[in-house]
C-alpha cells in the first residue's frame, strides 16, 4: 500500500509539472525504444531512492531524466522531470513525459 501511495503521489507531481503545458504536446504512451536499455541499466546501478522519467514520441525519438540520492522520492521525481523536460526541449520531443521507474520497479506499463 505504501508503494501505491508513493506512485500516486509521484504521478500527481509529474502531471502537475507537465500537464499544465499540454497545448501542442502529444499525449502518447508509446513503448520505449530498445536503445534506452543501456541508459536504464546505468540507472538501476544507482544507489538510494531514485526516479526515472521518459518521453517517447511517435517518430521513435525519446528523452529521459533520472535522479537519485535525494531525501525523498518526490524530490528525485521533480529533479528527474526537470532533466527530462530539458532533454525534450533540446531534442524537440513534443510527447509528454511519463514516470518510467521508481527505484528499480518499472511502473511505465501500469499507467496506460
Amino acid at each position: 500500500m505504501k508503494m501505491f501511495a508513493k506512485l500516486a503521489f509521484l504521478s500527481v507531481l509529474l502531471v502537475t509539472l507537465f500537464g499544465c503545458a499540454s497545448s501542442g504536446i502529444y499525449e502518447t504512451h508509446l513503448p520505449p525504444p530498445e536503445d534506452m536499455n543501456p541508459v536504464f541499466m546505468r540507472y538501476k546501478e544507482l544507489p538510494g531512492q531514485k526516479v526515472f522519467v521518459v518521453a517517447v514520441d511517435p517518430n521513435g525519438r525519446w528523452a529521459f531524466g533520472y535522479d537519485n540520492g535525494r531525501e525523498t522520492l518526490a524530490e528525485a521525481a521533480q529533479a528527474a522531470a526537470v532533466k527530462c523536460d530539458e532533454a525534450r526541449k533540446k531534442f524537440n520531443i513534443l510527447s509528454k513525459a511519463n514516470l518510467f521507474a521508481v527505484n528499480n520497479e518499472v511502473v511505465y506499463y501500469n499507467h496506460k
